[in-house]
Parts: structure tokens; sequence; C-alpha cells
């Protein structure tokens, strides 16, 4: 609880909190102003009315309203002709209901309201006001109507006004949950990002640390094993300041600090020099690597070459990595329409269908124990540089069935 009020979220709440408030007020406002429109319609009629029972005289029933007067110790004032009085103007329980607001009528207080009333068939439309002769007050008179069509329109903007609140409502909890959700995802990759850099840089660290305390203790004294260990301490150390290289260039990429000036590029170029090094690899480590004619003949794309390059080297060392001997790697290519498409593939174990949606996260490896040979950073560089490119990367692959690596460019 106190770290949802110590972030930013209480502002969603807040949003939330007045949202809801006003829809209420605004319901609120409405009938007000509503029922006062209506006491304005109805007033000059009760108004004429009134200065008739002050005088004296008797109304003849109407349909339209019901009229009930009272002196100002609530006894009923008779305003109607006799034979014309309505049923309703006799029922107790009207009376009742009138003479408990005679005091603020009396006081000269303007009633105004819309409530359920026995004898009505709906709600009325109730409005009051005092009876005054020759500047005294001398008691009250009401105005009974029936509020069915006001009631309906009223019912109306109640509809749209509550509908919108819950739409409302609705809409602001799905943004928040997704919100909160999101931000539990984030802090979720924010741990498992520093405990993988902690173990990533752990590791070599760790064996560089044994080595070198080792050789200075001077428990290993044959000349073969001290070149041996030296060798290994200059292996982690590069594997370090690799892993560090990548951690940096990510976060440039991410930062948008990079630069990524684009030009007419020779594919066949981009391809070779990326290339170039696997070639030599291929044969050491016993694989079959070719580029296929496709790939050779692919037309002049519009890009950043370095970049391509360190993609394509990025995706070549992938491939070579999990391709066991005797296995192939083979660039192809292909054109549609406006795009070119260079695709990198292999036959190795594939990527089991776990690790694939995650593949371009950083830190991800097929091999969770961390104890492969890299960074894990390679895969969401390619797609950060391929993203700020304007291009796609995309992956396909089964257990067993090999992965293809395929990016797009734009042809010139």
């Amino acid at each position: 609880m106190k770290r949802l009020f110590s972030s930013n979220l209480w502002i969603a709440f807040v949003i939330l909190a007045i949202f809801i408030a006003g829809q209420l007020l605004g319901a609120f406002a409405i009938k007000h102003y509503f029922i006062e429109s209506k006491f304005e319609e109805l007033q000059p009629s009760l108004s004429l009315v009134g200065e008739e029972v002050v005088k004296g005289e008797k109304i003849s029933r109407t349909d339209d309203f019901l009229i009930k007067a009272y002196d100002v110790y609530g006894k009923e004032i008779d305003v109607y002709k006799d034979g014309s009085v309505p049923p309703a103007a006799e029922d107790e329980q009207v009376n009742d209901k009138l003479i408990s607001h005679l005091p603020k009528v009396i006081s000269g207080k303007t009633e105004a309201e819309i409530r359920e009333v026995p004898g009505f068939s709906s709600q009325a439309i109730i409005i009051g006001q005092p009876l005054a002769e020759g500047g005294e007050v001398t008691g009250g008179i009401y105005l009974l109507k029936e509020a069915r069509a006001y009631q309906a329109a009223l019912n109306g903007f109640y509809l749209v006004f509550f509908v919108t609140l819950a739409v409302g409502t609705i809409i602001i909890l799905a943004f928040l949950w997704t919100f909160i959700r999101q931000k539990n995802e984030l802090e979720q990759m924010r741990k498992d990002y520093v405990a993988n850099i902690s173990h990533e840089l752990k590791t070599p660290l760790a064996s560089i640390k044994a080595l070198t305390e080792t050789l200075a203790d001077h428990v290993v004294t044959d000349p073969q094993k001290v070149d041996q260990y030296y060798s290994i301490i200059l292996r982690e150390s590069a594997r370090l300041e690799k892993l560090i290289a990548d951690l940096l260039e990510l976060s440039r990429l991410q930062h948008k600090r990079a630069a990524f000036t684009k030009s007419v590029v020779d594919a066949n170029e981009v391809l070779q020099e990326a290339a170039e090094p696997f070639e030599i690899l291929a044969d050491d480590m016993e694989l079959r690597f070719r580029i296929t004619e496709a790939a050779q003949n692919l037309p002049a794309v519009y890009s950043n070459k370095d970049r391509i390059v360190q993609v394509l080297m990025i995706l070549l060392d992938n491939a070579f990595k999990f391709t066991p001997a005797h296995g192939q790697v083979t660039i192809d290519a292909k054109t549609t329409g406006r795009k070119a498409e260079i695709i990198v593939s292999d036959n190795g174990p594939g990527i089991s269908k776990e690790i694939l949606p995650q593949i371009f996260g950083r830190f991800n490896k097929e091999d969770l124990s961390h104890t492969s040979v890299g960074s894990g950073l390679g895969l969401a560089i390619a797609q950060e540089i391929m993203e700020q490119l304007g291009e796609k990367i995309k992956v396909d692959s089964k257990p067993g069935s090999g992965t293809t690596f395929t990016i797009t460019l734009k042809r010139a």
C-alpha cells in the first residue's frame, strides 16, 4: 500500500474520483435546474390562484393541477367551489405531507420538488409559496401537478449521466489496471535485468579472481599450467569486456544516442563484409556455410551499411554458436515489392516455444543456466537497430528444425 501511494499511481485515483464526483454533481445540478425551470413555469398560475384565495374567491376543479391552501396554524383553507373538490384534495396523507413543509413556506421560502404524493398515478411536482394579505403572511398555498412527462425527461437525463459515469469509470479502471499491470511487469523486468547483469558479471570475475589468486600464491609452478591459467584469464577478461560493451551499446540505442545515417548501400558488399570472418570460422567448426545466388544478386538497398553489417554478424554469430558440427548455416534473400529480405537460417536444435516469444529480450538465452558463450544481448541490440532503421526483424523456429531470422530492408 505504501508503494502504491508513494508512486504517481495516486494521480489516476484522483482523476477517477474527480470524474465520478463531476458526473454525480452534474446529475444533481440538472435535477436542480430542471425543478427550478418547472417552478418558474408554474409559479404564475399559483400566484394568480393565491390572489383569488386571499380575496375569498373559490376556484373550479381542473384536471391540470391540484391546489391546497392552509392558514398559519395548519388548518386547511377551502379553495374549491362546492362539488368540484378533487378526490386527492381530501387525502389525509397529502395534507400531512404538505403541512410538514408549511413552516418553510410561511417563513417566505418557496418550495419546489418532485416526490411521491398519494392520489397521483406518478410522482408530482409540488411548488408552494406564502399567502399574504396587507403585507402580512396568513398561510401557505401549494400547487401539485402530475410529473409523468417531467419525470420521463429527468430520467432521460439520469440515464445519460449514469451510463456515461459507468462507461467512463470502466474505461478509467481498465487504463488503471493496464497501468498497474505494466508497472508490475516493468518492475519485474528491472529486477530480472539487474539479476542477469549481476550473474553475467559475476561469472567471469569469479574465474579471474580464482585464477589470479592461484597464480599469486604460486600454487601452480608448472610453466605450461601457468600459461593455461593466463589464457583463461585473458578469455574471461575479453568476455567481460564484450558484455560491458554490449550493455553500453544497448543503452545508447535505447536512448537514441546512436547515429543512423542512411544511404544507398550495395547489398552484396554488405553480405560479403558480414560473412567474411565466418567463412574462415566455418572450416574450423566443420560447418557448411553458403550464400545463395539470390542473396548474391540482391539489389541495392537504402539503409545504414555499418548497422546492417552489425545485425547480420549478430545473427550469424548466433547461428554458428548453436549449430552442431557438420551442420549448415545459410544466407538467403528475396525481394517483395519495395522491400528486400535477408534470411539467415541454420539447421541447429532450434528454439523452444517457451523461449521464442522473449528471444529479443535482454539476456534471453536458450541456455537458461547462462553457461553458454555470449552476453545474451545480441538479439536485443539487433532488434533496437532494426526498429530505429524503420525495418523489421522476425524469427521462425521449431525445436529440432533449426532457426530462421529475417530482416527487411528498403530497396534503393
